[in-house]
């Protein structure tokens, strides 16, 4: 996308393109409604430089800002958050006030500043199929999960969702894991968290899965 080139509106529902977020036994998490908003692609934070969305461009570039509006309590607050590269093809977008990144080759990672155990990794991973690998993760975990089809990131990309816990007290750790395919390659993008921190910071979790972006040449 070129600098100044002007995003349309469009309006990402949460709850909707995360199949469901809640765990069993826990309640349920109120997700917010997302749109990303008609944005300037060319701001950047200072002292940092833009870089059109190429598939050689390295992991870590920040590609812009773009205004992110989440519905809170049925009002609309406006954030402004910043894209950033991750493997080749495939970039989301995060608010570095709340998260740090780290970016190489195969993995892209968003993690709290304030509660490290909670974090967002896309991560590009070998396997035969989305459902295979998906059958892996529900097998490993040891725990009660649930799978589902659903869709996420700005492309509504098809995944199967596998989502568990470990217990139902505020400092057991969940886990949602979506693995998808993008044209030849698989993905696997995953949120950890924590049962107390998932109706606030969790939150602000889907947000950044809702921003994932595929480059499509």
């Amino acid at each position: 996308m070129k600098k100044g080139q002007k995003i349309a509106g469009m309006c990402l529902i949460l709850a909707v393109l995360l199949g469901g977020c809640s765990k069993k036994e826990t309640g349920e998490v109120a997700v917010p409604e997302v749109q990303i908003a008609e944005q300037e692609t060319g701001a950047q934070p200072a002292g940092e430089e833009t870089a059109p969305l190429e598939l050689d461009t390295a992991p870590g570039t920040v590609l812009g800002q773009e205004e992110v509006a989440v519905m809170k309590e049925g009002e609309m607050e406006t954030l402004l958050y910043t894209r950033v590269q991750g493997m080749e093809g495939v970039s989301a977008a995060y608010s570095p006030e709340r998260f740090s990144v780290e970016a190489d080759e195969s993995e892209l990672c968003f993690t709290s500043l304030d509660f490290p155990e909670a974090s967002v990794t896309i991560s590009e991973v070998s396997g035969d199929s989305a459902e295979g690998l998906a059958d892996q993760y529900v097998s490993e975990s040891n725990e009660e999960c649930t799978v589902e089809e659903t869709t996420v990131g700005e492309g509504e990309y098809m995944a199967t969702w596998v989502g568990y816990s470990t217990g139902t007290d505020s400092g057991d750790k969940t886990c949602d894991i979506y693995v998808l395919r993008h044209g030849e390659k698989l993905y696997v993008a995953r949120i950890d968290c924590t049962i107390e921190l998932t109706e606030g910071l969790g939150q602000e979790q889907y947000v950044i899965l809702s921003t994932l972006r595929f480059d499509e040449g």
